[in-house]
């Protein structure tokens, strides 16, 4: 019904940025996809990932929402661009889930993207600051599939081992603090406050 709204107004820029939208959130379930099957991503390929599929949708949804109320240009940037840290951050929190969370709590099991041979930052990072032989053998765990309790547990202490928890927070959080000073430039407001309590 928006779309039809959007085309009736002529509107086009809202077109324009949901079919970005779109082909960005396919592209990156396509390239999650392949990564899966070849379990060799590294943290450039996971932040084109989650950048495609999650922060796509809600910078969209910012920019829609600030081309709606005005035509500034800087005004429009920031706001879009505060919606693709906020998609990143939250995708960053929300992987982390899958090490800290249980589901009782929240409603995610506990290990889930371990099971579907999803790497994520935490992993990535221990990945990356282990030793080769280690990294490996963690490797080659996920790739067989089928994770056992054990299995999940040595998984989880090596991440934890390797600091790849707290490495994830420090992105989210950067992101957020990157979020919050593109807020800078809008006056004081219920919105903005709002806005800068969202997190």
């Amino acid at each position: 019904r928006g779309l039809h709204i959007a085309v009736d107004n002529e509107e086009f820029s809202f077109l324009k940025a949901t079919s970005k939208a779109v082909q960005r959130m396919s592209e990156g379930e396509l390239l999650q996809m392949q990564k899966s099957r070849q379990l060799n991503i590294d943290e450039e390929t996971y932040f084109k990932i989650i950048g495609d599929k999650t922060a796509s949708l809600i910078s969209t949804c910012c920019e829609i929402g600030s081309r709606s109320a005005t035509h500034d240009t800087q005004s429009i940037d920031n706001i879009t661009r505060f919606g693709e840290l906020v998609g990143l951050a939250f995708q960053i929190r929300d992987d982390l889930l899958d090490y800290v969370s249980r589901t009782n709590l929240i409603g995610k099991p506990y290990a889930n993207d371990l099971k579907e041979k999803k790497i994520t930052l935490p992993l990535i990072h221990a990945l990356r600051s282990a030793s080769k032989n280690e990294s490996k053998s963690i490797l080659g765990m996920i790739k067989k599939g089928n994770l056992q309790s054990a299995d999940i547990a040595h998984i989880m202490s090596f991440v934890r081992q390797q600091g790849g928890i707290e490495y994830a927070q420090g992105k989210s959080e950067a992101l957020i603090n990157e979020a919050i000073q593109l807020l800078e430039i809008f006056p004081e407001s219920v919105y903005k406050t709002a806005l800068t309590e969202f997190f």
